[in-house]
This record gives structure tokens, C-alpha cells and sequence, in this order.
């Protein structure tokens, strides 16, 4: 008689979660039966986001479906929902449905303004249309506002200046820098700055505006809206995006409990200030009590600053462990205490991201990187071949193996 198969479940598929995916589908010595929660029928490309916006062709390509990710006549499936609750053996999903696992990775992702990801939507037809709507206020717009300097928005000020050179673009961050992230070096804002200054972007600096309308909820508006900054400048615009926040949800953990263990508070599992999931560096939970589950990407305190690279590096890191786990475990439905025996013997390895990287791209042939041992040299060199060009959508068609 067959043993049961080993109940995996990955709940979200975008850069993280397929990552594991792939990870697990390619080097897997016993039979795993995947499922994969995911809310959309179609996978985003948030990295390239910003080029649909003003490409619409472009656009057409960068949701991807998930028909091809998993073998035909697999075991393995996807259910289109949301999670609500983590158990110690089976997480509940906003419909209701309980699925079983014995192993989770949770890559719940985050939350930033639209059109950059789309995590308030019911659908992909819903979050399309959010984009073709901005589409089309930005072709009729004159004068363009975006609130917030970080990667989002020196890429998003940057593609529409390269799209739309004879569009007045402003750029207001609250801060004395861009791009000023943890870990990066004041060189990569300076840089940032003049390279959105040669495209013709105005770049304001130490400013916090406030705009009616404009929040997380409504992060697009077509209005009217006159600005005075501190030093007596006026800002006018009629089209604003906002492009500061992100938010993480993992509401979710707040009813994991380890078996067995009375007066467990799971807010010990929670980073209080920033929301994000506690994990060790083998990417598992970082209570001990939970060895079999991991969590992989921006829902983490993996790294101050998240990044679709950031994923890919971890995720391929989770899927080993996690095999690693797998294969020494004495059995395919193992305890904790079983994971446990198997962690001892496992040779886990540490999920790492070098330090100080970011590209960013502003156009086809433009942007500007911080890269380790060029720091920002060579910056739209290094933008061209690594991102600008198609915004490394091939790698993302590969990954799902779909056809370009």
C-alpha cells in the first residue's frame, strides 16, 4: 500500500510563494501534494507595474496565469481564497474551507498603493481595470503629482516622464533624501534625485503634503490640486498618485497555538511595530514551537526593505529546508516533535540577501542601481541589462512556465 502523500500548502503566489514552489517541484524525493492559496486567478507582476501604466500592451502581459504551474494530472491544486485563520496542523481560509497541511509556508506579501499592487481587489479583472482607468487619466493629464520617493515612486515619476516627456512631473518625498532605506547609502538618493532631475522631473524634498482624497483606498485622482510648499513654492497638478505605504496584514496568526502549550500569547509571533512575521534565518517561524512552518517575503522581518529579489533568494532557501525537513522526517504526516528530531539532523541553510542592492528602473533604456562593490556607478548601465528593458517579465513567464 502507498503511504499518503505529504500535505504542503503555500499560501500566495506571487514571487515568494512560486519560488518555493518551483523549489519544491524540482528537487522533492518523496510525493508532496502542493496547494497553493492564492486570491486572484492570475499572478501580478508588480515589478513591472509601472511600465503597464503607461504601455498598454505592456500592460497585456504582466498578469500571468497559474493554469501551467503544476504538472497536468497532478495531485497538486489551487483554491481561490483568502486565509483567515493559521492552526498548528490547518489553516481556515475566509470561505470557511479548512485545509489540512503538514507544512506551511505562509507568503502573504504586503499591501502598497495601486496601480503598484492590487491587494484590496476581488479580481484580476478589477485590479485591470484600476490601471486602465489610471491609463486613461494619465493620457489626458498636463501636470502629474506623486506623493512619496521611495523605489515606487522614482520609478513610477520616471516612467511616465520617459513615456510622457512634455508632462510636468513633480515628486514630493516627506524626507531630506530618496530612496533613503535602511542599509543604502546617501549616494544611491543623490543619485536617484539627479538622474529624475536630467529626465526633466521637478524632485521636492521636506515636504509632507496632505491632499484631500487621496489615501491607500483612493491612491489615483484626477482633481485639481494647488500646493504651497514651506519656502513659498506652488505645485499645480491635475493628476495625483500616491505612493507612500505599505501595509502588512498577518491578522491571521493571531490563533496559532503550539499543542500542548497553555498561555500562549501569538503576538510573540508578530513584530508589534511593523506586523511583519518573526522568522529565523532558515525562513521557519522563529518560535520553536513551529518548526514546520516557514514564511518567505514582505509578510517577514526578513528585511527592512522587501524586494521581488529578496524573495526569490529565500524562497529557494525555504523550498530546501523545508526538503530537508521532508526527507529526514520518519514519517510523511510527522509531529512536531518529529520535525523537531528531523531539524537536529538537517544542515539548514540561511537565507541571505546582499546588502545595499536595488535597481530601479525608469523607462526601456533608463534607471539607476546600488549595487555591492559598484555602489551606484554604472547605474542606468546596470539598469538596462538587468530590468529596464522588459522589467524581467521572461524570467516571470519561465517561472509559471508559460510561453511568451
Amino acid at each position: 500500500m502507498s503511504s499518503s502523500p505529504i500535505k504542503v500548502v503555500v499560501v500566495g503566489g506571487s514571487y515568494a510563494g512560486v519560488n518555493v514552489i518551483n523549489g519544491l517541484l524540482s528537487s522533492s524525493k518523496k510525493t508532496l501534494q502542493i496547494t497553493l492559496v492564492e486570491r486572484n486567478e492570475a499572478r501580478h507582476h508588480s515589478v513591472g507595474a509601472f511600465r503597464a501604466l503607461v504601455d498598454a500592451e505592456y500592460g497585456d502581459k504582466i498578469w500571468v496565469p497559474y493554469t501551467s504551474l503544476f504538472p497536468k494530472g497532478s495531485s497538486h491544486k489551487i483554491i481561490r481564497d483568502t486565509l483567515a485563520e493559521v492552526h498548528d496542523h490547518h489553516v481556515v481560509l475566509s470561505s470557511g474551507v479548512s485545509v489540512q497541511f503538514d507544512y506551511l509556508v505562509l507568503c502573504t506579501g504586503s499591501r502598497n498603493p495601486a496601480p503598484a499592487k492590487f491587494g484590496h481587489v476581488a479580481s484580476t479583472a478589477d485590479a485591470v481595470a484600476i490601471t486602465n482607468k489610471a491609463r486613461a487619466e494619465l493620457s489626458k493629464s498636463k501636470s502629474v503629482l506623486i506623493v512619496g520617493g521611495g523605489a515606487c515612486g522614482v520609478e513610477l515619476a520616471g516612467e511616465i516622464k520617459t513615456a510622457f516627456p512634455d508632462k510636468k512631473v513633480t515628486l514630493i518625498q516627506a524626507t531630506s533624501g530618496l530612496v533613503d532605506y535602511p542599509g543604502f547609502s546617501q549616494a544611491f538618493g543623490t543619485s536617484a534625485q539627479k538622474h529624475l532631475q536630467n529626465l526633466g522631473v521637478d524632485v521636492v524634498l521636506n515636504e509632507r503634503p496632505t491632499i484631500e482624497g487621496l489615501n491607500l483606498d483612493n491612491p489615483v485622482q484626477a482633481s485639481p490640486v494647488t500646493l504651497r510648499t514651506k519656502d513659498g513654492k506652488t505645485i499645480e497638478s491635475d493628476l495625483q498618485f500616491l505612493s507612500v505605504g505599505i501595509v502588512v496584514d498577518t491578522s491571521y496568526i493571531s490563533t496559532l497555538k503550539p499543542v500542548g502549550v497553555a498561555n500562549f500569547d501569538s503576538k510573540s509571533l508578530v513584530d508589534a511595530d511593523r506586523h511583519v512575521l518573526k522568522i529565523k534565518d532558515t525562513m521557519q517561524l522563529a518560535d520553536p514551537n513551529f518548526p514546520h512552518i516557514f514564511a518567505v517575503g514582505d509578510c517577514t522581518n526578513f528585511s527592512e526593505v522587501p524586494t521581488a529579489a529578496a524573495c526569490k533568494f529565500t524562497g529557494a532557501t525555504a523550498a530546501k529546508n523545508l526538503l530537508q525537513l521532508i526527507n529526514l522526517s520518519s514519517t510523511n504526516s510527522p509531529s512536531v516533535l518529529e520535525v523537531q528530531a528531523a531539524e537536529k539532523k538537517a544542515k539548514l541553510g540561511k537565507g541571505s540577501m546582499p546588502g545595499g542592492m536595488m535597481v530601479l528602473a525608469t523607462g526601456p533604456t533608463t534607471g539607476v542601481s546600488s549595487l555591492p562593490l559598484f555602489g551606484t556607478r554604472f547605474g542606468s548601465f546596470f539598469a538596462r541589462m538587468l530590468k529596464s528593458k522588459d522589467l524581467m517579465i521572461g524570467g516571470v513567464f519561465s517561472d509559471m512556465r508559460i510561453a511568451k
